[in-house]
């Protein structure tokens, strides 16, 4: 039996969260704001490590994961926030920030983050690399999923069924750990 993967101190990863500057956001929100964008940054970070992804990789879905909500103008279900985002990102020239290639795949991830897995499979044959666009939105999701637990006592029973990395599942208590240690 291999070790836990994820042995480490969720009080050591909330010290390295990313800086996420308030002003991204265009709407202030404690939900989807900085700490669970700070969350989701830190869950992009051990699953692409967990999953052996190159630099070039894990430097897109951290961008991603850094960007996914910026946009988000509300608390509610919204399958539209992740559109608006992706624009966000475009005004405030934060893709810039990578190689054209690598943000356009950043954009795509964050436009289909918040849509059903089938929507953003229908969509990825429009991207030059879809197999590498599915992958980074893949992770992206499960990452985002993870902080599903700052939803209260009956959401902190993340559905391990709508997963899509066997490695997530084994990072849902850590999500609860991360979410004492960087509320």
């Amino acid at each position: 039996m291999r070790p836990a993967p994820y042995a480490d101190d969720a009080g050591a990863w909330a010290g390295r969260a990313a800086d996420v500057p308030a002003e991204w956001f265009a709407h202030f929100s404690w939900l989807h704001g900085v700490h669970h964008t700070q969350r989701v940054h830190i869950h992009a970070q051990r699953l692409a490590r967990e999953l052996r992804w190159s630099a070039a990789d894990a430097d897109v879905v951290l961008a991603a994961a850094l960007w996914h909500d910026i946009g988000r103008v509300n608390d509610g279900w919204d399958p539209g926030h992740g559109a608006l985002s992706a624009a966000r990102v475009v005004a405030l020239g934060l893709h810039a920030s990578l190689p054209e290639a690598d943000a356009q795949l950043a954009l795509f991830a964050i436009r289909y983050h918040c849509r059903s897995d089938g929507r953003g499979a229908l969509r990825v044959a429009d991207e030059d690399d879809p197999e590498r666009a599915l992958r980074i939105l893949w992770l992206l999701k499960d990452a985002d999923a993870l902080d599903r637990v700052r939803l209260g006592a009956r959401a902190r029973e993340v559905d391990s069924s709508t997963l899509r990395h066997y490695c997530t599942i084994e990072m849902i208590d850590f999500a609860e750990e991360l979410l004492d240690a960087l509320p």
